[in-house]
């Protein structure tokens, strides 16, 4: 009788351990639809679009080079005297294993604003990153610049 209960414990203590640690691998795997979402918007947020192309498909690649050209001068000069970078928080993921929507929280990040007008930092956006699989790597796909879906100006 103390072997069963024994064993019930051992298999209960195992059984958990094994949950736990899958749940933190899914949870900071960097390689993920959220780890490359996070990542893409790290850089791109920060308007290091060189490093942001790394984790976007081939076809991204023509967004992140247009997004470039929309930074003036005075949108560098506004950059260099700021003095936090943006933060990437991961709301939520949707989707199956080749295709992925990623819900990403940005905060105190810059956008370049329209033509002949300076851009500006905005306190809070929400943005929905639409990744697919390519062979066993998660990429962005970008079919225009990410939009903010809800924003709060700063």
């Amino acid at each position: 009788m103390a072997t069963r209960r024994l064993m019930r414990f051992v298999f209960a203590i195992v059984t958990t351990a094994v949950i736990t640690s899958c749940n933190i691998a899914v949870r900071h795997n960097p390689n993920g639809a959220k780890g490359v979402a996070e990542s893409f918007s790290r850089e791109y947020f920060n308007l290091r679009y060189k490093n942001a192309a790394k984790y976007c498909t081939k076809g991204s690649e023509q967004w992140l080079k247009f997004a470039a050209s929309q930074i003036s001068g005075e949108d560098i000069e506004t950059l260099r005297t700021a003095n936090d970078e943006a933060e990437v928080k991961i709301e939520k993921e949707d989707g199956d294993d080749r295709h992925s929507t990623v819900t990403v929280i940005v905060s105190n990040y810059f956008e370049a604003d329209t033509i002949g007008r300076s851009g500006h930092f905005n306190d809070k956006g929400t943005f929905r990153l639409s990744l697919v699989r390519e062979g066993k790597a998660w990429k962005v796909r970008m079919e225009g610049l990410p939009r903010n879906e809800r924003q709060s100006r700063g």
